[in-house]
């Protein structure tokens, strides 16, 4: 057992035996602005003459009564060389004389430990009822607990929404333009995709079977690239891969030969037939993303005008 450990037994008992020579023994080990949360509403201190004045009133109103003590255990956790908490739980019984009075109080207790000149004070303490689905390994509320997971999941939600796709799980523009900034010093390749007839394809099916078909067209365009680049659902029918790793025009052009072969060669026939039209740019180090976007989209436009379902690279400023 800690020092710690068995300081914080030793205090418990003495609080709860209501020895007023030893109350003051465990006052002195408490910090001035110590904070304590006890068990009541309204049992809530946030210095230590609140908690002292509250102590030897408690002390007064119970001189009476002798607490029983069954399974009183704790545990240390060193958080650092100056701060340290122990932890743990403990059954409180008492019972009148005539037994028309009866506590039985299974409490969880916890106290912060902060080093001062090399002396150990109190500058926290915390006890209290357990939640009926509280574990036996729990010194906290259960309810707290599942309070903060649910405040994760959704900062990890809104995060998410922040940054993805919600249908295709791809990043979305916000995120694709915020990324660019770290490729601005490599050269690159721009496409711009846009499924050929889109528009047609919800009215004749629906849009469920329209976003099944976007769905498709991510994890075709996803499974093309290289880990390091980068593959974004700007909006609607529209897709833009940058690519970092391709040297030279013959390889752009068979990535993207790859693309269209690819969508054409698909299996699944619950997802309706679709073209795609791509255009491509090259990007030069140090370049802003809306030139090289300007070009690209120029390029697709001139995939769409030539007939679809083809690519087009464009080099020219427009």
């Amino acid at each position: 057992m800690s020092k710690l450990t068995e300081l914080t037994e030793k205090l418990w008992t003495e609080y709860f035996n209501g020895d007023e020579e030893k109350v003051c023994h465990l006052l002195d080990i408490l910090c001035e602005d110590v904070r304590v949360i006890g068990t009541g509403k309204h049992e809530f201190y946030e210095n230590l003459h609140d908690f002292r004045n509250a102590v030897w009133k408690e002390i007064e109103e119970r001189k009476n009564i002798t607490f029983q003590f069954r399974d009183l255990r704790c545990e240390e956790i060193r958080l650092s060389d100056e701060i340290s908490l122990v932890y743990g739980n403990v059954t409180i019984n008492w019972e009148n004389d005539d037994r028309t009075v009866a506590i039985n109080m299974d409490s969880r207790i916890s106290i912060l430990y902060k080093k001062y000149d090399g002396k150990w004070k109190i500058i926290h303490i915390h006890q209290s009822n357990p939640n009926q689905e509280q574990l036996s390994g729990e010194y906290y509320p259960k309810t707290l607990v599942d309070q903060v997971k649910t405040a994760n999941q959704k900062i990890e939600s809104l995060t998410k929404l922040a940054t993805i796709d919600g249908l295709t799980e791809l990043i979305n523009l916000r995120t694709f333009k915020e990324k660019y900034g770290e490729y601005r010093k490599k050269a690159a390749w721009l496409f711009v995709i846009d499924i050929d007839e889109f528009k047609r394809i919800n009215d004749q099916y629906g849009h469920l079977k329209g976003n099944q078909v976007l769905i498709e067209l991510a994890k075709i365009l996803t499974s093309a690239i290289r880990e390091n680049d980068l593959v974004c659902r700007m909006g609607g029918d529209e897709f833009i891969l940058l690519c970092t790793e391709i040297k030279e025009e013959r390889h752009a052009e068979s990535l993207a030969e790859r693309l269209l072969d690819n969508v054409c060669r698909r299996s699944d026939g619950e997802i309706p037939m679709f073209g795609i039209s791509i255009g491509i740019t090259r990007i030069e180090p140090g370049e802003p993303l809306e030139g090289a976007f300007k070009r690209a989209d120029h390029a697709l436009y001139n995939s769409k005008k030539s007939g679809k379902g083809r690519y087009s690279i464009c080099y020219q400023t427009i």
